[in-house]
């Protein structure tokens, strides 16, 4: 099992940035062997070659939604691939094409897919976030603990119930 938590957007367009600036408060924890951050920043379709071995995937960027900036958004499986991307930065169209291309090409599906966001306020040229957004990041990260803490105990029940056939 490999988990993967991808941040993505661009630092240069304020709120755009916010994925990258929650993956950064997440590398304040130790996490597990299993678990990798990847900063993706606008990579886009080039992600593909640092997924190959992701089980788990979580994406942490902003989102556009009909709620107010600084909201925090959550979708899971194939709720993922129907979630429009903030049109701001260089990785809008390769993020849903890259979730695309990786269910194309992968040998067996994902076992987890996950796409935490926040709504931007504002975006424009500048490496500072939007107060509503900032202050989002605690809450954000607080539901990727969750989600990561809900794969993590799936691995373990799985482990154990292989290791119980084998008896």
């Amino acid at each position: 099992m490999k988990i993967t938590i991808l941040g993505v957007g661009n630092r240069l367009l304020g709120d755009e940035g916010v994925g990258l600036h929650i993956l950064e408060a997440l590398e304040e924890k130790d996490w597990p062997a299993e678990v990798e951050l990847l900063d993706g920043g606008t990579r886009g379709l080039a992600l593909l070659l640092f997924l190959e071995e992701t089980t788990h995937l979580l994406v942490v960027d902003a989102v556009k939604a009909d709620a107010p900036p600084g909201t925090v958004v959550e979708f899971h499986g194939e709720e993922v691939y129907t979630q429009p991307p903030v049109k701001f930065s260089a990785h809008d169209i390769a993020l849903p094409d890259l979730l695309s291309l990786l269910r194309a090409t992968r040998p067996t599906p994902l076992q987890g897919l996950a796409l935490v966001g926040v709504v931007p306020g504002s975006i424009r040229v500048g490496i500072t976030l939007s107060e509503p957004v900032w202050q989002a990041i605690p809450e954000a990260v607080g539901r990727i603990h969750r989600i990561i803490a809900r794969w993590l105990k799936s691995l373990q029940s799985d482990r154990l119930h292989r290791e119980q056939e084998w008896v």
